[in-house]
């Protein structure tokens, strides 16, 4: 890459250089910019996520204790048949009425169902989501100040229940749940029965339940009003994380699965390496950012690497014959007489003697002075060096005699 005519710094205005400077910063960026363990950009409670939001840990602990899990990546309803214990926290995506028939048949058949509805303070009451009004839950509207100040029901407690011995206090609730046709008598139950393990009582005095079992045919649904406590951020020292793992290994066999609703979460299935690199590049932000900066750059670069039509045409027009070398020097002499610069035109006369002889071309008469002086020492006095000198004194300087005088030197040295 070095320039054939000398020239520093001139590698680095070749455009193939700086399409390889782009491609490797973009990459850089691309690195840096890939999804890290300790960083999410949106909330899933998906056991595919080891981020603080994710639900790893509860799926590594359930399979610690000898039960298989897997990620569901298909929905309920026209893809695999609902089995085992299927895990719903917090679903991103509502399950469809048709998912909601299939989900419900297979409790009713003995199945179980680990449930945490998406909790919204602004949904009308009771909460309208298929799988919620189907099983008649509805939630505690929080107000405005209880909603700024982050408030909490007081007096959680646990109940009485086979799943809940040996737990330590429990940690504060958000909000609770109700059902309807069980904890009133506006309509009827579309439960068999409700066994509450954790209940909290707000600042009237009304008693909510926090988790509880939904009986519903000869299976159960295992019901959370919130999924933040089985987070890998808060899993560790949450005791209704404890009581999730016991629900899981209680009520499925140890010959079959717990399947975590990855569906619900957005998540269709393993991504290859390349779908995530356009998931980055075209779906997210700041890969959208970078995708256009690298094109700008490159229609950048096409320009600048461009050439716009050649210097010169390959062959000179009739009108316009290029001249020969001794045309050329014959007319730039003219030029010199013509403006008076018959110094300047000795100067560019011994510029070829400096390079010969390796020395600085002169830049005025006393470099020239001195360069011939030291050229011509050992010569003695009727050195043709000599005579150049004293032709460049003149004036004007005689061009012809220091022209003569160089050649009569340089043949000289390069005479055996």
């Amino acid at each position: 890459m070095s320039d054939p005519h000398g020239r520093p710094g001139a590698k680095w205005r070749r455009p193939s250089l700086w399409v390889v400077v782009v491609l490797v910063f973009a990459m850089g960026i691309g690195f840096l910019a890939r999804p890290q363990g300790q960083r999410a950009t949106s909330l899933q409670r998906s056991s595919l996520r080891t981020t603080p939001d994710g639900v790893a840990a509860l799926a590594r602990g359930i399979e610690r204790f000898g039960r298989r899990t897997h990620p569901r990546t298909t929905p309920l309803a026209d893809a695999d048949p609902v089995r085992g214990t299927i895990v719903l926290l917090r679903p991103r995506l509502f399950a469809t009425p048709r998912e909601v028939h299939a989900l419900l048949d297979h409790v009713r058949d003995g199945g179980t169902l680990l449930y945490s509805p998406l909790f919204a303070p602004s949904a009308p009451y009771p909460l309208r989501t298929p799988l919620a009004d189907s099983l008649g839950v509805y939630f505690r509207r929080r107000s405005p100040v209880e909603e700024f100040r982050g408030d909490s029901l007081p007096h959680a407690e646990w109940t009485d229940h086979a799943l809940t011995e040996g737990l330590g206090p429990p940690h504060r609730v958000d909000h609770g749940f109700r059902v309807l046709g069980v904890d009133d008598d506006s309509v009827a139950a579309r439960v068999g029965d409700v066994r509450r393990m954790l209940t909290a009582r707000d600042s009237d005095e009304e008693t909510w339940t926090a988790a509880a079992e939904l009986v519903l045919g000869e299976g159960r649904v295992v019901m959370l009003t919130s999924a933040a406590s089985l987070s890998n951020e808060r899993a560790g020292d949450d005791p209704l994380a404890v009581l999730t793992v016991r629900a899981a290994l209680a009520h499925t066999a140890l010959d079959d699965t717990v399947f975590f609703a990855e569906y619900h979460q957005g998540i269709r299935g393993s991504l290859t390496r390349a779908q995530a690199i356009r998931n980055f590049f075209l779906d997210s932000p700041g890969g959208r950012a970078l995708l256009h900066a690298v094109a700008v750059c490159f229609l950048i670069l096409a320009c600048v690497g461009f050439r716009f039509g050649a210097p010169m045409p390959r062959v000179a027009p009739p009108d316009q014959e290029r001249r020969s070398p001794l045309e050329h020097v014959s007319a730039l002499g003219d030029l010199y007489r013509k403006a008076g610069a018959t110094r300047t035109a000795a100067l560019r006369l011994l510029s070829r003697l400096a390079r010969a002889t390796r020395h600085p071309p002169p830049r005025d008469r006393a470099e020239a002075d001195a360069m011939l002086r030291t050229l011509s020492a050992a010569d003695g006095h009727n050195s043709p060096l000599n005579k150049v000198r004293q032709s460049l004194g003149d004036e004007p300087p005689d061009l012809p005699a220091i022209a003569a005088g160089i050649d009569e030197h340089l043949a000289r040295r390069s005479s055996p």
